[in-house]
């Protein structure tokens, strides 16, 4: 018996007392990682992640650097790879069954659109925390044993946790408003492009008394600023916190416009039709 005919069973069992959302989550975990799909994202975000810490442990200027600033480019440099990974997967998540003609079952289910989306994002998030399982080795070994690794752990956590919910939030708003799963990664890949813009600005820009706007303004560049200010540049949370603000206020507002406004408007079908009314689920209109 299949995911999807297992999951139709399930939900539509009056016994079952565990949230329907736990049961596409469920879901979405078998055919991520016991499908090999995530498995095989994590194995290139494990080569790339190696990659950076063997130039930074070798490269004669990389040795001149300290632990810290080797610590948070490579950090940097995880958050990057890991929010990619996020944001593909995501971006599959419902364009993805469109095509393969298995989210017509889903959507007959007697569970609520709200429900699926949440246990489809946290499927597409549940990538995040063995990525930085994967980086935590490579940390610990550049870290010389600095005492820099830990707050480094932390604020990489958070910010990470942060950005990962941003740019999954955001690839999924894109799959539930297309069809076509190559358009929807085309254009998650677009964005997540455009969020590395800030960082290519050159010198003479952010030197400007523009620069601390850009910097705080996307919330990539300025998770990259905090971390490399705070954790290298040693420098008191109190003048820094204003880096913070995008990726928390984006991360809150990417979780609204996700469960409140787009969730209840999921349609079989992408397009116009996922951006009107609400539609009740079969649930719902029983009750």
């Amino acid at each position: 018996m299949n995911n999807q005919s297992a999951l139709t069973q399930t939900t539509s069992n009056p016994v079952v007392t565990a949230p329907t959302w736990q049961l596409v989550f469920k879901r979405e975990l078998a055919e991520l990682w016991l499908g090999g799909r995530a498995l095989n994202l994590l194995v290139l975000f494990s080569v790339l992640v190696s990659i950076t810490a063997f130039l930074l442990a070798t490269n004669d200027n990389a040795k001149l650097a300290t632990p810290d600033q080797n610590e948070v480019v490579l950090l940097q440099a995880a958050i990057t790879f890991g929010l990619f990974i996020g944001l593909i997967i995501a971006a599959e998540s419902i364009s993805g069954e469109r095509e393969r003609a298995t989210f017509e079952a889903l959507m007959l289910t007697p569970i609520s659109r709200r429900q699926i989306v949440v246990g489809k994002f946290l499927g597409a998030m549940s990538v995040w925390p063995p990525a930085m399982l994967v980086v935590l080795p490579f940390m610990i070994l550049l870290s010389q044993k600095d005492p820099i690794l830990i707050p480094s752990l932390i604020w990489g956590g958070i910010l990470g946790s942060l950005l990962a919910v941003i740019f999954t939030g955001v690839g999924m708003l894109v799959s539930m408003m297309l069809n076509s799963n190559k358009n929807s990664l085309f254009l998650s890949m677009l964005i997540y492009l455009l969020s590395l813009l800030p960082s290519q600005m050159p010198g003479e820009v952010m030197n400007t008394a523009a620069g601390p706007f850009i910097r705080a303004a996307g919330p990539l560049e300025a998770a990259n600023y905090f971390l490399e200010t705070t954790l290298v540049g040693k420098q008191p949370f109190k003048e820094e916190w204003i880096y913070l603000v995008m990726p928390l206020i984006l991360a809150i507002l990417v979780l609204v416009v996700l469960f409140v406004y787009a969730a209840p408007r999921l349609h079989l079908e992408g397009g116009r039709a996922s951006l009107t009314r609400p539609v009740r689920s079969q649930t719902e209109a029983t009750q």
